[in-house]
Formats: C-alpha cells, structure tokens, sequence
C-alpha cells in the first residue's frame, strides 16, 4: 500500500493562491503514459441503465451498430432479469452482437443502485442475481459467451449498519474469486465496481487493495456546478490514481434522472441539482476530454431509453433532438480519438486575461478545454481556435472540427461571426486549439 500523502490543506491553499495570482500559470497534474496501455485503460464505454430482460434483449442487441458509429469502445448492461440457464440465449445474442460491431462488452452482475430504486441500498443482487455463489456462477457463463467484463455495479456498503465489516470481506473475497474467473479465460477479461468516496476507509481499501480493473469513483457526481469544486474532483482522483498506478475512470451524469427530471437527485447539492440539457451536454464534454476511461449514459449520449417498471428498452434516436444529440457525442468522440485525449498529459491554467471567476480552463495534450459555471458570458480570443462547443452541433459553431476532420471544405468566417462562435453563455463548454507559443530567445 502507498504511504504517499493527499495533498494538505496549507497545500491546497497555496495552489488556490497561485491560481488566483495575476500570472498566466500551467499546473501539470498528470502526465501520459510513454508506454501503449491495454485496452480497458482510455475506452469510451456506453452504460445502458436499468435492467435488460428478455423483451429487451432483441432492440439492445440491435442497436449495438449505433452504439459502435457514435464513437463508443464498448457496452455496459446488466442482465438481471435473465437466467442464464433458461434463457442463456439472449445474453449470448446481446454478446454476440457486441462483438458482430467490434465493441468490447461488459456484464453488469450486481450493484446497488439498480432502478427504479435510486436511494442506497445494502441489496446489491436483483432478479436472477439472487447472491454471491451466484454471481460467480453467472461471470463464468459470461466469460464463456464471449463477456469482455464482468462489472459489479455500484458497492452496496455503508460502514454505520450492522455487519459492516462482514459485508466488505465478503465483497473483497468476491473480487479475489472473480480475478481468478477472469485469468481462466485472458488477461484481457477485465472487473468493473463503482464506488463511493465518501465513505473514505472502505474506498481507500477497494482502491489500494482490490485491484479492481476500471474502478469508478463517484467524485464527479458529486461535485457541485463550479469551476473550483469540478477541478478539485479531477485533481483528487487524478492524484490518487496515478501514485499507485492505476488509470483514471470517471462517470458523471445520472441516466435516470435524465428520463425522470423530477427524481430525487442522489447527491444534494451537485451538478445535477436543478440541472438541465446545458449543463450536462457541458460535463459530457468536459468528461470527454479527460485522460482514462469514461462511461457515458447510452440515453444521453446516442439513442433512446424507455422503462418498463425496472426494466430498460434501448433504442436509436427517435426525434431529431436526439439525433443531433448522437451527432454531437460522435464528433466529440471523434475528435477524443484525433487528439488521443485518453492519453494525454493533463494541466490547469489559470490567470488567462479573459478568464473571469466561475471559468475553468485545462489542457488535454494539444486541446484547451474552457468551462463556464459562471453566470456571464465569456470571450475566448480568436488566436484560439475552435473545435467544439456544447452547446451546439450547428456547423458555424465547429469550424475548427470540420478542418481537422476533414468532414467539408475549410470555411472562412467574419470576425463578428466568428467572436460569436468563441463566447461560451453560461453552462456551457467548450474546445480550443491555442497558439503555439514559442519560447523567447535570450
């Protein structure tokens, strides 16, 4: 286990200092790996919400196309309502089709945060989950039809109820029987688990000594809309996954509450309060330019979700809204891949001219991200050129994408036009290419 210390509060407030100081400052927080990483380390992963049962398995099987075209490297889903005895042949249609589109595919078997009931639970089993034996049973029958992951969806704990202790052993001797599951069939196979940093102990172990593969933190989600406390989640996750080596994973944007807007959010107080199209198409945005894996909601970020009871009904757009929506996740992924953002140094920037209080500004390899959680428009010089905006799929708006993506012809815009497309309203996000500056000679 690590020994090395969290950054103190005397450190923290000296970096605020420097931040707010009046020079231009870089701050390199995390630097990319010199090596090539196995594949589950920067994928882009499309979680499908809710429980698949059979009448779900045919359209989720379907639209494992789209998912692909959209810019996706794999698929999440939990087959909760399926008996892998009885009716094994819908998993392996679901596997299949996965495969058929070159996606990786990960099965989610226990968590507790199944839906419809979003508040914690200490029940992380549902439907044909039923217990752990029975999850290892299942993993294996997984990993035979093909399963590129098993994930066990977010861990069931909390540390003030009886039989704390007896609950994280027995989860920790899950993982320890699923990795030797997982070494039967390939080094590639890997284990997923989403968990809570609040409860610091328990996460600290799942972290330093399970070993879990991709292992989801809970930061972003519940980090407040500022610039402060966005950069503030990043940093820490950041900071504690690269001194014990192991490759960032970042999820944001609760599925649920996007179909269900009046739902009880599930951290009071974050992003998600009161939130709206805006600002999640912003901390989509933000989430993709961030080095390590990302999982994104399939209905917000692709296609169509609808609910039968607990069970999921994933399908393609279905209006134009959500088409241009898909469009937009597509350009953004594209342009992840271009810029190779999964595997870039990272660095915040602080005391730019323009950069008023509530505007966040990071460096992703050669791409300048800009947040606005303030409430003013900001103006970005033109010097910066840009690539992509949140809020808008409008080709205008993009003009630096459709030059590196080649996906039309270079445009010439005036400058009230384009000062237009460099003002981030408020909510939004936004990519930049900057100028190069050039060290002075002396």
């Amino acid at each position: 286990m690590s020994t090395e210390q969290a950054p103190s509060h005397i450190q923290k407030e000296t970096a605020r200092a420097v931040q707010n100081s009046r020079y231009v400052r870089t701050h390199l927080i995390h630097r990319r790996s010199p090596l090539p990483g196995s594949w589950w380390h920067a994928p882009v992963i499309a979680e499908i919400p809710g429980i698949i049962d059979k009448a779900g398995a045919k359209p989720l099987a379907s639209i494992m196309p789209t998912i692909k075209e959209t810019g996706f490297d794999g698929v999440v889903f939990r087959p909760a309502l399926l008996d892998f005895y009885t009716s094994k042949v819908y998993l392996d249609q679901i596997i299949e089709a996965g495969k058929q589109a070159e996606l990786r595919v990960i099965v989610r078997l226990s968590g507790g945060d199944y839906a419809p009931d979003l508040t914690p639970s200490l029940k992380p089993f549902y439907g044909a989950e039923e217990s752990t034996a029975t999850t290892i049973t299942r993993a294996r029958e997984a990993l035979k039809s093909g399963a590129d992951g098993i994930d066990l969806g977010r861990i069931a704990e909390n540390p003030n109820l009886p039989g704390a202790k007896e609950r994280d052993k027995e989860f920790s001797d899950l993982v320890r029987l699923l990795m030797f599951e997982l070494a039967d069939f390939s080094e590639e196979k890997i284990l997923v688990a989403e968990a809570r940093t609040e409860l610091h102990e328990q996460y600290q172990y799942h972290l330093q000594e399970d070993w879990i593969h991709n292992f989801i933190d809970n930061r972003l989600q519940r980090a407040p809309f500022s610039d402060a406390a966005i950069i503030e989640a990043i940093e820490e996750s950041l900071f504690e996954r690269d001194k014990i080596g192991v490759p960032p994973v970042w999820k944001a944007i609760n599925s649920r509450l996007i179909m269900e807007p009046d739902r009880p959010n599930n951290y009071p107080g974050s992003w998600e309060d009161d939130t709206n199209t805006t600002r999640r198409s912003s901390m989509r945005i933000i989430m993709a330019s961030l080095p390590g894996a990302i999982y994104l909601p399939f209905g917000f970020s692709g296609g169509h979700v609808t609910y039968k009871g607990v069970a999921v009904r994933p399908l393609p757009p279905i209006n134009s809204i959500e088409e241009r929506r898909l469009a937009h996740t597509q350009l953004a992924l594209r342009l992840r891949k271009k810029y190779d953002l999964g595997n870039a140094n990272l660095a915040w920037v602080s005391g730019l001219p323009w950069q008023t209080p509530g505007v966040g500004v990071f460096t992703s390899g050669s791409v300048m991200c800009v947040f606005n959680t303030s409430n003013e428009d900001v103006f970005v010089p033109l010097e910066n050129e840009l690539l992509l905006r949140s809020d808008s799929t409008r080709e205008w708006a993009l003009p630096g994408a459709e030059t590196v993506l080649r996906t039309g012809p270079p445009q010439i815009f005036s400058t009230a036009e384009r000062e237009e497309q460099n003002t981030l309203t408020p909510g939004t996000t936004a990519w930049f290419i900057p100028p190069v500056v050039k060290a002075s000679n002396r």
